[in-house]
């Protein structure tokens, strides 16, 4: 009798850990859906011109400038989890509960990197908490995993977030991309 009680106070444990990194998880995988800004002119040559950066346009076109807004390829529509989230979000507001939200501000980092940082370090302590305490094989198997996908995920989420390395090289890209246009305009005329 003893033998059971205590392997169910193991189980109630492991759901307790479950739940806290299903949290922790849910709280910051969330995506945010983005929009481009595409904006055109036409120069004194009469051809229509294409840029997503306002700061590429010259300065006698830009009265002339038109926005165009495009829905990012990445985020056409909501995932499951994304509209699971919603749900979860939803609820728990009827409740008068509210997700907290924290990051803490890391010295070189983007606040949207400080983040990634942030829930990317808390979820890692949740699941070598569960992979600590847990007496279940499987429960520890799946912290590892889950805790090597954290290892890959945070460093390519870091790379890809606004003001990153990757958001660096497109402006860069762009820059010299209008640079490079502007070269053969001056050579055309």
């Amino acid at each position: 009798m003893v033998t059971r009680n205590s392997q169910m106070v193991i189980k109630l444990q492991d759901l307790i850990l479950l739940t806290c990194l299903c949290i922790m998880l849910g709280q910051g995988v969330c995506a945010e859906a983005w929009a481009t800004t595409i904006y055109s002119y036409i120069d004194d040559r009469g051809d229509l011109v294409y840029t997503d950066s306002a700061e590429t346009i010259p300065e006698k076109y830009r009265a002339k400038v038109k926005t165009h807004e495009q829905p990012d390829s990445v985020s056409k529509t909501p995932s499951m989890m994304q509209s699971m989230q919603q749900k979860v979000r939803e609820q728990a507001k009827n409740y008068g509960w509210s997700m907290p939200s924290f990051h803490f501000a890391m010295e070189g980092m983007t606040p949207a990197q400080s983040k990634i940082v942030t829930y990317a370090g808390t979820a890692a302590v949740v699941l070598l908490l569960l992979m600590y305490l847990s007496k279940s094989q499987f429960m520890r198997m799946l912290g590892l995993c889950l805790l090597m996908v954290i290892g890959i995920g945070a460093p390519v989420l870091i790379y890809v977030s606004d003001s990153g390395p990757m958001d660096v090289m497109k402006k860069k890209a762009v820059s010299s991309g209008q640079v490079q246009q502007d070269r053969l305009q001056q050579v055309s005329r």
